[in-house]
């Protein structure tokens, strides 16, 4: 299995691909509403299910911008600003299919990178260690929602 093989592997993991270690992104954020995703606990300092998925969805597109060249991603993370409102179910699932999309892109664009290419730099790292790292960023993410959601009582095992 080539290097690159092995990187795009483990993206699956931790976003669609079940790898028996823990549950993929994906799976965590199977059939929650836009209220279970803007829950907080009543009178904690927490991040909301729905700022750590906008959270993720901004160093994923940080991440597409610098394979593409393009210039789309914001520049800020904005995802932990005081907005405690309830969001449309609408705008929650395009959130999600934004997620979604913007994943599938980055995979795409590893899949066609040689091993040698992933020792190209972006932003003084190498492509292969910013998608290790954000691999990383997303897991443990994704174990924050899963506890978010087993302390609102909407995560069955």
């Amino acid at each position: 299995m080539t290097t690159t093989e092995k990187l795009v592997s483990t993206w699956d993991a931790c976003f669609d691909k079940e790898s028996g270690w823990f549950p993929p992104l994906e799976r965590a954020l199977q059939g929650l509403t836009a209220v279970q995703a803007c829950w907080r606990l009543d009178g904690k300092e927490m991040n909301t299910i729905k700022e750590l998925v906008n959270h993720i969805l901004f160093y994923k597109s940080q991440l597409l911008s610098s394979l593409t060249g393009s210039t789309d991603a914001p520049s800020t993370d904005t995802s932990f600003d005081a907005d405690t409102r309830v969001i449309r179910e609408e705008e929650w699932q395009e959130t999600v299919e934004k997620l979604k999309h913007t994943h599938t892109s980055i995979r795409e664009k590893l899949s066609a990178l040689s091993d040698q290419d992933l020792l190209s730099e972006l932003d003084g790292v190498t492509i292969d260690q910013s998608v290790s790292n954000l691999v990383l960023h997303d897991i443990y993410h994704t174990g924050q929602i899963i506890f978010i959601r087993r302390m609102q009582g909407s995560w069955s095992v």
